[in-house]
């Protein structure tokens, strides 16, 4: 129990729960059950871990809006006046954030109402000082909460209704995965792949073009990054611009030349920049052509013809889109990355998949 004017209804900071015994008084007793499962919800699904660097506003609407919908659906009776939406109902608390990103009229409408609430709880970082007091030595760590929640999942998809369990089965699902680093895993990627071709103390690609000829020790690094863009619309350009910079970002640690494929339904544009000619490129301002059909698949068939016209096999093919197309059957012959934003499809016939949050 607390009395502080940080909490004037209830909160949870993931692993904590904090009760303002005033506003408890104001409850009916299925109404205090309600708001005691609704926080304990946020700590079953790892909301306050799972928010990274999104909006606490906007995060606060939509973590709200996905606990209450399962709640409710299992005949939970909350407080008159909470955030429901069933047009949300089955969608992760990640899906809910990104539609209300796009949908600015529908975040202004349900963030007033969350405002105007009187139950409104206070979701406080694992981290908050404001609930420093109650985390003591014993206190699990950020992957210790993530075990103890794998074994609430099972254990909260055993007491729910089967067609409840399986409608929400994706927001139960994400309360146990751990929030990848994308741009770290990126930058291993690139720096983990290594040159088949050891030729003995080629030129220095990076000074050629101004005539000089240094020795290069042939160090292990990719020397051809290939890059896949769908530019069919479910990508934005200010979002492509983003991961597109993290690229050569971790690019430069190798000093490799990059082709730059842009495809929708078939390829519109495709641009080769060695490593000298990367250091003036603007990713971010860069003209995106296409936005008709999704095909996967072109990019992949012209890495092909070039290796059989005899250019050598890039060190990799990276691909940004959301994954709603159709994509090869066959392993390529060079290993393949697909970054994929908020709310892409996983689901890859091989390669690695990473999925990116560029929004706040």
């Amino acid at each position: 129990m607390v009395e502080e004017e940080w909490c004037e209804t209830m909160a949870t900071d993931g692993f904590n729960i904090f009760i303002n015994g005033s506003f408890a008084n104001t409850l009916s007793d299925d109404e205090i059950v309600g708001v005691m499962a609704h926080e304990v919800m946020h700590c079953i699904l790892g909301h306050a871990d799972r928010r990274g660097s999104r909006a606490q506003d906007r995060w606060n609407v939509a973590i709200d809006l996905a606990t209450n919908l399962i709640l409710t659906d299992a005949g939970v009776t909350l407080p008159k006046g909470g955030l429901l939406d069933w047009s949300y109902r089955g969608m992760t608390a990640e899906d809910i954030y990104n539609h209300l990103s796009k949908d600015k009229k529908a975040l202004k409408q349900l963030s007033k109402s969350r405002e105007k609430m009187q139950g409104a709880d206070v979701h406080l970082s694992p981290t908050d000082l404001k609930g420093q007091w109650a985390r003591d030595d014993d206190h699990p760590s950020e992957a210790e909460r993530r075990r103890l929640r794998k074994g609430w999942r099972d254990e909260i998809k055993s007491k729910l209704p089967g067609k409840i369990s399986g409608d929400y089965a994706d927001e139960i699902e994400m309360s146990g995965k751990q929030e990848v680093d994308w741009r770290g895993y990126l930058s291993n990627f690139m720096t983990g792949l290594r040159r088949d071709d050891y030729r003995l103390f080629p030129p220095n690609r990076k000074h050629l073009w101004r005539g000089i000829y240094l020795p290069s020790f042939g160090s292990p690094g990719p020397d051809h990054i290939v890059v896949a863009i769908d530019t069919s619309g479910s990508m934005g350009r200010e979002e492509l611009g983003k991961i597109l910079t993290e690229i050569d970002a971790a690019r430069q640690i190798a000093d490799c030349k990059l082709t730059v494929i842009q495809c929708d339904s078939s390829i519109k544009s495709v641009e080769t920049l060695e490593a000298w000619e990367l250091a003036s490129a603007d990713f971010g301002k860069r003209r995106m052509r296409g936005r008709g059909g999704t095909s996967l698949i072109p990019p992949f068939e012209w890495v092909a013809k070039q290796v059989e016209e005899g250019a050598p096999v890039p060190d990799a093919l990276i691909y940004m889109t959301d994954g709603y197309g159709e994509a090869p059957i066959d392993d390529p012959f060079f290993p393949c990355l697909w970054v994929v934003p908020e709310g892409g499809s996983m689901q890859f016939p091989f390669g690695d998949v990473i999925q990116v949050q560029t929004s706040k």
